[in-house]
């Protein structure tokens, strides 16, 4: 997959001889495509490793403010026509690994950006809370029912409403559970329909941060 992406991208940005203005749209078409192809491989692959036992990463001490304000900052830039805001205002440190933390966080805002309604600002913030750094994303999306609640962290679950398509194959919240257990912490939804969900994930402070 990654070697037809590159090619798709040459075809894109080829400048050698003209190509074909429809000819580039396909191609841009056919990368993203591929791109939502690859996602939904990562995420089966990643599921194959819970399941496995083989969820592994390594760990350090790391300031979870600074690096929450690199993935807001990111995430305004991918999600132009929303104002992703980031109210966090202490230094929090934990113990934990940044890619994995960040792929959870970019879940829930993309989750956020999926089910919108027109509201389009999310709000995100970390605080202290006994013992823990507590991440919380909140939305003014669709909302969840109570039912949906209860089984949005199952594998394979789609939190669908009638009047939204979302793709994917419904373990983006499954795998984000996943990865905040294995850094010793949960996560838990409060939601209403039709006035947006807040997503919680908490983990346990370092103790003794550089």
């Amino acid at each position: 997959m990654t070697s037809l992406k590159g090619y798709l991208q040459l075809i894109e940005t080829f400048k050698k001889e003209e190509v074909p203005p429809q000819i580039k749209e396909f191609a841009g078409k056919a990368n993203s495509a591929l791109g939502k192809l690859q996602y939904l491989v990562n995420d089966l692959l990643n599921v194959t490793k819970i399941q496995a036992g083989k969820l592994q990463f390594a760990k350090t001490d790391i300031n979870l403010s600074e690096l929450l304000e690199s993935w807001v900052e990111n995430a305004n830039h991918i999600y132009e026509t929303f104002t992703i805001y980031n109210d966090t205002s202490e230094q929090l440190f934990v113990n934990g690994n940044p890619e994995r933390l960040e792929q959870v966080v970019m879940n829930l805002i993309n989750n956020s950006v999926k089910y919108a309604c027109e509201e389009k600002s999310i709000r995100i913030k970390a605080e202290k809370l006994d013992g823990h750094a507590q991440v919380s994303v909140k939305d003014y999306g669709i909302g969840l029912s109570s039912d949906q609640i209860e089984r949005v962290f199952e594998r394979f679950y789609r939190a669908n409403d009638n009047n939204y398509s979302a793709s994917g194959l419904g373990m983006g919240l499954y795998i984000s559970a996943e990865i905040v257990k294995s850094h010793d912490g949960s996560m838990r939804v409060e939601s209403e329909l039709n006035k947006g969900s807040t997503f919680y994930f908490t983990i346990p402070l370092a103790e003794n941060p550089e």
